[in-house]
């Protein structure tokens, strides 16, 4: 089951590369390194029981009420007499600031010969229980290393654990992706990686086994796909009738959350780490809601193209794209062509119908559909959602059109504008020259070069702003 944004249907030609490459990437990561690291904790556990256990048992005790860490002795006495191995060597094996005091300290109340041999043991212990993928990746209390903050988010040892986090990826990751930008997926990832184990360290301050799993990660996407769908049908099932909202993905977290609260034994610890990674996922949201409204907040001069209502949101429009949208996917770009040129004509100002139909007719240049089709996204209302489309539209159309018909002097000054307003100025500048060649003077001139001016003095480009200043000026003295 695919989720995707109801206002944005799939697009087959731009994948949610990320996403898609994060559930890959931790999954070769648990096939490679969770066999190497499964031998090599056998040989850990093995060589423990026989060489050091019984220099180490003793003096652990005291170690743990010096540490006041005596809470920690009862369940290590139980696995002690039971003959687990594994969580001796896990605790006593992987405890640095144990074994340092004994390096430091141990000649005296150790017997020089057991000192020596345990010192050999040791450091033999030590080498390979360094090269484990936990210990070189994940996030160790004992060590402060920066980058482990980040790192212990792609390695896991649980099966499961990888297996819910991929399809938790695959489900919020691929829709916030879709919807958001894979720059703000990204964000969520690391933002809520870094938060949950700057929270992990705190809590487990005495801790000595790493933090390792991409469950903190996957809760701060999880808060940035909640924070983001929260509102009710702003999702869809692919390629059926089904409508869903952002709770979704909160009960998902608490489903997940539980799950990893009882697989590490009612940690309460992981728990709030998680918390806070979904917290964090919620307050990327809203940043990048805040940024990227401020940064494509129209200006308060009049608008240069005559605005249009919003396309519309009703379910018959998004059902008739969602079947056209699906017979290309098919490959049946005829029948697909027909039933959208039919979208066209009842919604004439829907970007996503124009575009959609652009490419299909870009594969003949030469047809004067392909020029007017040009045409009609060159016109689209002057709104922030636009201008990047008719960007991406204008550097296609350059490459491919013999006529340049679309291209007339007063739609070029208004490219010009468009462009200047989300910093395109190279665009921006080459449109404009393309608008001066006409012969006939257009009295969108002035305030082309007006913009272009205001646009290079906001990036600092003073003499490019003086330059389109003076043109302003010279096109008044024309008058």
């Amino acid at each position: 089951m695919l989720l995707a944004p109801t206002d944005k249907p799939f697009d087959y030609r731009q994948p949610p590369r990320l996403s898609l490459g994060l559930a890959a990437l931790l999954l070769v990561l648990f096939a490679w390194l969770c066999p190497i690291d499964y031998e090599r904790q056998l040989f850990l556990d093995d060589f423990y029981q026989h060489h050091l256990l019984k220099v180490e048992w003793p003096l652990y005790p005291t170690h743990l009420m010096q540490s006041q860490q005596s809470a920690k002795l009862d369940d290590l006495k139980i696995a002690y007499e039971q003959h687990d191995y594994h969580v001796l060597s896990q605790q006593l094996g992987f405890d640095r600031q144990f074994s340092q005091s004994i390096t430091a300290n141990g000649e005296a109340f150790l017997e020089p010969d057991v000192f020596s041999q345990w010192r050999q043991d040791r450091q033999q212990y030590n080498k390979e229980r360094d090269h484990l993928s936990s210990q070189v990746l994940g996030l160790d209390p004992q060590r402060f290393r920066p980058i482990t903050f980040f790192t212990y988010s792609f390695i896991d040892d649980n099966s499961y654990s990888v297996l819910a986090t991929v399809l938790l990826l695959l489900l919020a990751g691929m829709a916030v992706e879709w919807a958001m930008g894979s720059d703000v997926l990204l964000s969520a990832w690391l933002i809520g990686s870094l938060s949950a184990g700057i929270s992990y360290s705190l809590y487990h301050i005495h801790s000595v086994t790493p933090f390792i799993g991409g469950s903190a990660a996957i809760s701060g996407v999880l808060g940035l796909a909640f924070m983001n769908f929260r509102h009710a049908r702003s999702l869809t099932v692919y390629n059926t009738r089904i409508l869903l909202s952002g709770w979704l993905f909160l009960a998902l977290f608490v489903a997940f959350a539980g799950m990893t609260f009882l697989n590490h034994h009612f940690d309460l610890g992981i728990l709030i780490s998680l918390t806070l990674s979904f917290m964090s996922g919620i307050i990327v949201c809203l940043a990048h809601h805040r940024w990227f409204d401020r940064a494509n907040q129209p200006e308060n001069e009049e608008e240069d193209i005559i605005t249009h209502d919003e396309m519309p949101a009703d379910e018959l429009y998004r059902h008739e794209l969602h079947h056209a949208l699906l017979k290309i996917s098919q490959m049946q770009f005829v029948a697909a062509e027909k039933q959208l040129r039919e979208l066209s004509e009842k919604y004439p100002h829907d970007k996503r119908i124009l575009e959609h139909l652009y490419h299909l007719l870009k594969s003949k240049p030469a047809e004067l559909e392909f020029e007017e089709m040009a045409c009609g996204l060159f016109a689209l209302p002057n709104q922030k959602a636009s201008n990047h489309l008719v960007l991406m539209i204008y550097n296609d159309y350059k490459k491919r059109s013999k006529s340049f018909v679309a291209l007339d002097a007063d739609t070029c000054l208004q490219l010009a504008m468009r462009f200047s307003r989300i910093n395109a100025l190279k665009e921006a500048e080459e449109v404009f020259k393309r608008g001066l060649e006409s012969k006939r003077p257009s009295p969108l001139l002035k305030k082309a070069a007006m913009t272009l001016s205001q646009a290079f003095a906001t990036h600092s480009q003073e003499q490019r702003a003086q330059y389109y200043q003076r043109m302003a000026a010279a096109t008044d003295n024309l008058k």
